[in-house]
């Protein structure tokens, strides 16, 4: 009964939706140095998420929890891919030299499906499907972060004497004779910030005709990219957001 409660009240948060738009610490070893590479994102979208669209309302992730959802109408790269069951929203951000693509599932569900269908060809195939089209959209304010040791992968790469105490040798950048300096850690953090501010700009009038719902108030994947080159400059996952616990969990 609890799941049918809830199913029931999504679908009328989503029906009000659409009625708005249109109307660790580390210890460090003696002569050890630690590197972290530092990469923050906050996205500042090309057209604002207005504060005045934004409420309080569920995110079914991992844990239910309340959120502040951020919601705007407009027009935007878009692709249901029916066969697969999700949807693919491209979101251009400040200055138009990089977007952010979210894939959401069609239902609540967690992203092992959606991971193991994702691949560089399918992506592309995604994102060259998609076509300008009105679109609701329905967003948690959230600050994604995560921390990576990078000492595997550098070792695969062939940087393997930098971490013994023993081999190093880094005599010709820090003046101390080998074996007196060596790598402890390398660590790449990365952080994503979802609000509702875009740049500054004019405004821009956009003709909205019966919106697609993009409700993201269960778990996505979530790219950042740059336009030019296609690259993929970020790549993660909302599978939680930070709020008010509930205990009704599907």
């Amino acid at each position: 009964m609890v799941k049918a409660k809830r199913l029931e009240k999504r679908t009328t948060e989503k029906e009000e939706c659409t009625e708005r738009f249109l109307g660790g610490r580390r210890t460090k070893r003696h002569g050890a140095k630690e590197r972290s590479k530092v990469k923050t994102e906050k996205s500042l979208w090309e057209r604002e998420f207005s504060q005045e669209s934004t409420d309080r309302r569920t995110f079914l992730g991992k844990k239910y929890t309340k959120v502040v959802m951020m919601h705007r109408a407009g027009l935007y790269r878009f692709h249901e891919d029916m066969e697969n069951m999700v949807q693919v929203l491209e979101v251009p951000l400040w200055g138009d030299k990089a977007s952010l693509v979210l894939l959401l599932p069609f239902h609540v569900e967690n992203l092992d499906r959606v991971e193991k269908l994702l691949n560089p060809e399918r992506l592309s195939k995604w994102l060259e499907k998609t076509g300008v089209t009105s679109v609701a959209i329905s967003l948690p304010r959230a600050n994604i972060s995560s921390t990576l040791s990078l000492q595997k992968p550098l070792s695969a790469l062939g940087l393997t004497d930098a971490w013994d105490q023993k081999v190093a040798d880094f005599s010709g950048v820090s003046g101390k004779s080998k074996g007196k300096l060596h790598l402890g850690g390398v660590f790449h953090w990365a952080s994503l910030e979802l609000a509702a501010e875009a740049g500054k700009g004019a405004a821009v009038e956009e003709n909205i005709q019966k919106p697609k719902l993009f409700y993201a108030d269960h778990p996505f994947i979530i790219f950042v990219r740059d336009n030019a080159t296609g690259a993929l400059l970020l790549m993660g996952a909302v599978d939680h957001v930070e709020g008010e616990p509930l205990h009704d969990e599907l």
